[in-house]
């Protein structure tokens, strides 16, 4: 291994010049990669001011479809919403970097990884980089420049202050969503400031009126759009587009972060927000009561599992293993309906579901008689019916 280079992974215009430079004093070789997993940006501009601050090379990684594939259709069959509201976008993201930055490491012969994360996100890189056998670094964790010689760097050498770049908010974003905190967001009292809000909105988006489409799914995976077969990154990125322009996916929440100290953010998630929708939907179509009501268990807790960062924790192994074979049977379409600020589900179709309409509870006259609802209802409540009744004594 070649303790001399260091690879960097690009997360943030503002930091990441300052950052190669201050790593170029302590290795021989900084190498800077971009790892794409989807979202918007200017690479060649990125490029150049990597070089321009001192990287030997820059290296970009289109990771879009491995992220989608290995990461975010693991999400999908958990139906993964943390708290009510969160997707995992940042979360979910993480491992995918650090496996994408160790295969480049491996390529490269290098044996450290830094990372330009704080809060949850340096535990759950420096955790995942460190498990896959390399060493990390937390750039920020000991950064030698305060935030005022980062904007004076922007400032001198033409770097965009891009929105989120601790301006005054934080923001983090892929293809799965977007997350942004900071600033004046620190105080749940205080509502959605103005130029959130119109980073959220679409400027392009007029239309009020909703929007039908259909989603069709294989063992819990999205395959298709309308009945056209699509890569699952290209399904999430139709639906981001379509879903953005509706405000669809927009979650403002109160989180208990890892160590349980609650911060707030605002959570844009279109795609997530639909395909989870009509995933859970065709699941309980195509599962049992006592499959269901487990599910939801094995759901939260593999969720937890990731916002905690511990995507490679033996349990996972588990809890997927178990997930796949309970989404053997979700195949199906559903067909949903989005307007603004909601999505719904307004019909599905499954080969492979349960629910017969011969046996719906209104139609099942031919199974058993309505007499025999006596007796099954004084057995069924004997023991909280005796409960009741002792409690209430005991009371009294």
């Amino acid at each position: 291994m070649s303790t001399n280079s260091v690879i960097v992974i690009f997360y943030n215009r503002l930091y990441n010049p300052l950052i190669i430079r201050d790593l170029k004093n302590k290795f021989k070789n900084v190498y800077s990669l971009f790892v794409d997993e989807g979202k918007p940006c200017d690479i060649e501009e990125i490029q150049l001011e990597c070089i321009a601050a001192g990287a030997d090379r820059f290296i970009y990684k289109d990771y879009r479809k491995q992220y989608a594939q290995s990461f975010i259709s693991k999400a999908i069959k958990a139906n993964a919403v943390y708290q009510d509201g969160y997707h995992l976008s940042a979360a979910l993201s993480r491992p995918a970097l650090a496996e994408a930055a160790v295969e480049v490491a491996d390529e490269l012969n290098v044996d450290f990884i830094a990372h330009q994360f704080r809060g949850n996100d340096q535990a759950r890189m420096d955790m995942n980089i460190e498990i896959l056998g390399k060493k990390p670094i937390a750039s920020l964790r000991d950064f030698a420049y305060s935030d005022n010689d980062a904007y004076d760097y922007a400032s001198r050498y033409g770097i965009p202050l891009e929105f989120g770049c601790n301006n005054p908010y934080s923001t983090s974003e892929n293809m799965w969503g977007l997350t942004i905190e900071c600033g004046d967001l620190e105080n749940p009292s205080q509502v959605i400031p103005e130029d959130v809000k119109e980073i959220l909105s679409s400027k392009s988006n007029d239309m009020t009126a909703p929007f039908v489409l259909q989603v069709a799914f294989e063992d819990g995976v999205p395959v298709k759009i309308d009945n056209e077969k699509h890569e699952l990154h290209e399904i999430i990125n139709k639906l981001n587009a379509i879903g953005k322009k509706y405000l669809t996916g927009v979650f403002d929440i109160v989180e208990d972060g890892i160590v349980g100290l609650k911060s707030r953010a605002i959570y844009q998630s279109p795609a997530a927000h639909i395909l989870i929708t009509a995933h859970k939907g065709l699941e309980v179509y195509c599962s049992n009561r006592n499959e269901n009501w487990f599910k939801d268990i094995i759901d939260k807790k593999w969720t937890e599992m990731v916002y905690s960062g511990l995507w490679y924790d033996p349990l996972m192994e588990h809890l997927n293993a178990y997930i796949d074979s309970a989404n053997k049977y979700v195949n199906g379409i559903v067909n949903m309906e989005i307007g603004m600020y909601y999505v719904r589900i307004i019909s599905r179709h499954s080969e492979s579901t349960i629910y017969d309409p011969e046996m719906a509870i209104y139609n099942c006259g031919h199974i058993y008689s309505q007499d025999d609802v006596a007796g099954f209802s004084r057995i069924f409540n004997i023991h909280s019916k005796c409960s009741a009744v002792n409690k209430r004594k005991y009371n009294d």
